[in-house]
């Protein structure tokens, strides 16, 4: 029996202190704990993203809401918060079915009728809203975890636009409570759905968030901003930190793990440091050339093909950039990770530079002489670049140019007025939503371009028929034409694709460099 005794004892012991041992390395080796402190380059005026259009919002609170559909790496809009969705009547009545699940950062769980009422205010407070609005028919709660969404005809890029991670587009789910406390004014209680909760905010100093632990994360691979979402950091505070020197001097030495957009001067410096790695953000942006179609010698297509065949895109690119890593050349409005992307779009005139023909198309348009004034920002490096290097490749086609550099305030006004400007240089997102949001600033009259021609109503009725066509694979046929169409008549171009650069301290881990900064999914190195 002592034997016996002796050998239960023993091991016990072994097993005790293989258990110990094995507590030991899993408290070492554990993705949980930490604070992550990001470098950020802008204030951010409110938290509230349906109140406003800068992006630097939604990249923050992208951690404290959450979508009912979110983006996939290849840009496609996919269930969320919400488990699925049908669509009936050819495209005028989406049904929505809700995760029964999900909770918000009081623990209460999310229903229709908070879905209901964050739908209703984004629908008059956000500009993606504002965009539906006039299609919508009605909404209709079926029980706690359904809604019916019914327009007055078929509106095909519903869904993408709920899912919209540009300018603040996307509709986030809060509770019912939260929007009927502050209705149409400034929220300032944020509770959400997503892994964070906000814990502090300070106006121009930072955004404190803490881990949600009862957050419930969608079970689907992550992609892009779409799936499997963990929260291994305890806290994230997000930086005010205006000056590029003091975030890159900051996140080289450990005291941020994250800063936003260095210097491109400083890639292959920063390569060479063993303590940081630089990120090239792809997709990015993109530079358009914006024309202004209702002043001459531009109301006249063959003046604008002559820019196309015109300018020479890599010196732009090299002049206004530098560093090929971070641009590139190619005719889609879309990245080639995307859905969208059609890899014939400007093909036979995009970057076919050709200046005998160029100006044997500006004399087809019967250009005499007049001026072409170019309007640009002088605060912004490689826009002020762009535009010094325009004016002298348009002068070699034959345009007599004045260069106009404004501070972006006298730009934007400059701009909305028809008879002070022929060209101008503007950053677009590249991956938006969905092809009908372009329509916005393409067709009759839209935007800035004041293009009022038959050419401009042909385009106006291929979107007609692209809101409609529900069936992916028939509506990327229309989608091609409008790429067609835009190349073939030029009311604007998109010269070049570019990137900024963030830089991550290698102690943080499992960071996926994407459209958008997230931490989620992401650890401290101890």
């Amino acid at each position: 029996m002592k034997k016996i005794l002796v050998f239960i004892l023993s091991l016990t012991l072994i097993i005790t202190g293989c258990q110990t041992k094995e507590v030991k390395e899993s408290k070492k080796t554990s993705k949980y704990g930490g604070k992550l402190v990001v470098a950020q380059k802008m204030s951010l005026p409110h938290l509230d993203t349906d109140k406003s259009t800068d992006w630097a919002i939604a990249a923050v609170m992208n951690h404290v809401y959450e979508g009912l559909f979110e983006f996939s790496d290849e840009f496609e809009a996919k269930p969320h918060l919400a488990k699925d969705y049908k669509v009936l009547e050819g495209g005028k009545i989406y049904e929505v079915y809700l995760r029964d699940d999900v909770l918000f950062h009081n623990n209460e769980n999310m229903k229709a009728k908070d879905v209901l009422a964050s739908f209703n205010r984004w629908l008059n407070n956000n500009d993606a809203g504002n965009m539906i609005k006039p299609y919508l028919k009605e909404v209709k709660v079926n029980n706690d975890y359904k809604l019916t969404f019914e327009f007055k005809k078929p509106y095909a890029p519903f869904i993408n636009i709920l899912a919209s991670h540009v300018s603040n587009q996307k509709l986030v789910i809060r509770p019912k409570k939260i929007i009927d406390k502050y209705k149409n004014d400034i929220i300032t209680e944020h509770i959400g759905t997503g892994p964070y909760m906000l814990d502090d905010y300070i106006l121009d100093q930072y955004v404190r968030m803490k881990r949600f632990d009862n957050y419930v994360p969608n079970e689907n691979e992550t992609s892009g901003l779409y799936g499997k979402r963990i929260a291994y950091i305890d806290e994230i505070e997000f930086r005010v930190i205006k000056e590029e020197a003091i975030r890159m001097a900051g996140v080289k030495t450990g005291e941020f793990l994250f800063a936003e957009e260095g210097s491109k001067d400083e890639y292959e410096m920063l390569l060479e440091n063993k303590n940081v790695t630089p990120l090239i953000v792809k997709p990015d942006g993109m530079e358009m050339l914006i024309i202004n179609c209702a002043n001459k010698p531009f109301d006249n297509k063959f003046a604008r093909m002559a820019l196309a065949y015109g300018i020479n895109l890599d010196d732009l690119g090299y002049s206004m950039i530098g560093n090929k890593e971070f641009w590139d050349l190619q005719g889609c409005l879309y990245p080639k990770s995307s859905i969208w992307y059609d890899e014939n779009a400007g093909k036979g005139i995009y970057n076919e530079y050709d200046l005998q023909k160029a100006k044997d198309l500006l004399k087809k348009s019967n250009y005499n002489g007049q001026k072409i004034i170019i309007l640009s920002g002088q605060d912004d490096k490689v826009e002020k670049r762009g535009a010094i290097t325009l004016k002298s490749q348009l002068e070699k086609i034959g345009f007599n140019v004045e260069l106009n550099l404004f501070d972006r305030p006298t730009v934007v006004e400059k701009r909305s007025k028809k008879d002070t400007w022929h060209l101008h240089l503007s950053y677009f997102y590249k991956a938006v939503s969905d092809p009908q949001v372009q329509h916005a600033w393409t067709g009759t009259n839209k935007w800035i371009s004041n293009w009022d021609d038959e050419d401009s109503k042909s385009m106006d009725e291929i979107f007609a028929r692209m809101i409609e066509e529900t069936d992916f694979d028939k509506r990327f046929e229309i989608v091609k034409e409008f790429y067609n169409k835009t190349w073939e008549t030029v009311p604007y171009m998109n010269l070049l694709d570019y990137s900024r650069m963030h830089v991550k301290n290698n102690k943080l881990k499992g960071y996926r460099n994407i459209f958008k900064p997230c931490f989620w999914n992401t650890w401290i190195e101890n």
